[in-house]
């Protein structure tokens, strides 16, 4: 049950780590707004703040859900193991699956990021929502890829462990 386990920690420290990501965002970006008020910055600010308030929103979600999910997985090792395959199994292989469209979506986002960066003008304000967007994308991009790579590696274990 220790890599049960250690999944689901691993789950519950990142998410920790996206909240505190950003709240840094949010701070950033009020800061970048209120006091430094210039177009670039002020640009740069908006998907700071937004994409900060989504990666808060699933990191909070994931934090406190980690703990119930690890009992549950558990639950069904220790005492329907059958439960293994039947729920959590399918259940990680949606879960893989979304991970490649999230990848897509944040690789199309880093595009449209760069795309505004490279056309707006140097100072404007749509070059900063390009710089912010590709900072916001690309934090979400490397958050889950590792989080990818930890659901295969589990999922691996399950599949080996209980089929």
């Amino acid at each position: 049950m220790t890599k049960i386990h250690d999944y689901f920690q691993a789950e519950k420290n990142e998410s920790l780590v996206f909240v505190i990501v950003g709240a840094t965002a949010i701070l950033c970006g009020f800061y970048f707004l209120l006091v430094v008020n210039s177009k670039f910055y002020n640009g740069l600010s908006w998907p700071l703040i937004f994409i900060a308030i989504m990666q808060i929103f699933v990191g909070t979600i994931i934090y406190f859900r980690s703990p119930t999910d690890e009992k549950r997985v558990t639950n069904f090792a220790q005492n329907s193991p059958k439960n293994i395959n039947n729920l959590e199994i399918p259940r990680m292989g949606k879960v893989m699956t979304k991970f490649k469209l999230y990848r897509y979506i944040e690789i199309g986002l880093i595009i449209l990021g760069l795309i505004l960066f490279l056309i707006a003008s140097p100072t404007g304000f749509w070059r900063g929502v390009g710089l912010g967007i590709i900072i916001q994308a690309g934090i979400m991009l490397l958050a889950d890829s590792f989080a990818e790579n930890r659901g295969q590696h589990y999922l691996e274990f399950l599949k080996a462990t209980f089929s």
